[in-house]
């Protein structure tokens, strides 16, 4: 049994049905009844948990033997983990953990959140294997109302090149890691093929849209208000802008290999994505 928590998130309801076409039992963790039955009709069990609340977290580690842990981008993500983390020590059991963490600028409060999650781990005793995966490729739908209306995708990069990830890549990394054995102890760094600015990424969307689309750099200010805007928490806006000046700084500009290792095939390039994606940004893909 497998459990993945944030179930119902980009990435995990991305890996839940990669996990289950496998022939893996696969527990989702939820916090919302409401949130349950598309999982339950893909086949996974579910348990309704809440990560604010160590009570309610027994069940849903009861007879695990591996776990994918996900923590959300909020001021409270570090202390969830750790609530689960010592749910499984109470259990007894030893199930090996694949954390998703996130590489990024140890600037940011976000990769403060990871760090704390990782320190617990290491003091649990418990298997781990963690995945660090870049800036996801994904994040850039933010800007398909203006790709679409415009041509225009607005983002806080100015012209430094970053190598973005796929999340369909992470699933996949992840779903080979929980499926297989020799990983304990190991670290991954998750990566596209090749860093790109997002002046590439506008250009990979023109290729897909069949039009002109145009990057255009905005200060920090005008990305936290614009993803405020969307419902994001104004601490986890800073946090996303406090991760973009890493970026800025050339933080993730090498790309791994380990995509490829871990999968047998290379990582999704941004012109893969742009086709596949086309139809959010306003193309009749999609």
């Amino acid at each position: 049994m497998i459990l993945v928590t944030g179930a119902t998130g980009n990435v995990a309801s991305v890996l839940i049905p990669m996990l289950l076409q496998s022939g893996q039992q696969v527990r989702g963790l939820v916090h919302e009844e409401a949130k349950a039955s598309g999982l339950r009709d893909q086949g996974a069990e579910v348990v309704v948990a809440d990560l604010e609340k160590p009570e309610t977290l027994d069940a849903a580690v009861a007879g695990v033997e591996r776990i994918y842990l996900i923590i959300d981008n909020g001021p409270n993500g570090a202390q969830h983990g750790i609530n689960l983390i010592d749910a499984v020590k109470r259990s007894g059991g030893r199930p090996q953990v694949v954390r998703q963490g996130m590489f990024g600028d140890s600037r940011s409060r976000l990769n403060h959140q990871h760090e704390q999650v990782a320190a617990a781990l290491a003091e649990s005793g418990l298997p781990v294997t963690t995945l660090r995966p870049t800036f996801f490729m994904q994040n850039t739908l933010a800007g398909a109302q203006t790709v679409a209306s415009a041509g225009q995708l607005y983002w806080a990069m100015n012209d430094a090149k970053l190598a973005m990830i796929d999340i369909r890549d992470i699933a996949e990394c992840a779903t080979a890691v929980l499926t297989s054995d020799g990983h304990a102890g190991e670290a991954y760094v998750l990566t596209g093929p090749q860093a790109v600015s997002f002046h590439d990424v506008a250009n990979a969307l023109s290729g897909a849209l069949n039009k002109p689309v145009t990057y255009i750099n905005v200060p920090n200010e005008a990305l936290v208000q614009s993803m405020t805007e969307m419902g994001i928490p104004e601490w986890t806006a800073q946090g996303f802008a406090e991760l973009m000046d890493g970026f800025k700084d050339g933080f993730a500009k090498e790309a791994t290999d380990n995509v490829e290792r871990l999968t047998g095939h290379p990582a999704r390039s941004v012109e893969t994505f742009a086709h596949d994606f086309a139809g959010f940004f306003g193309g009749g893909q999609g």
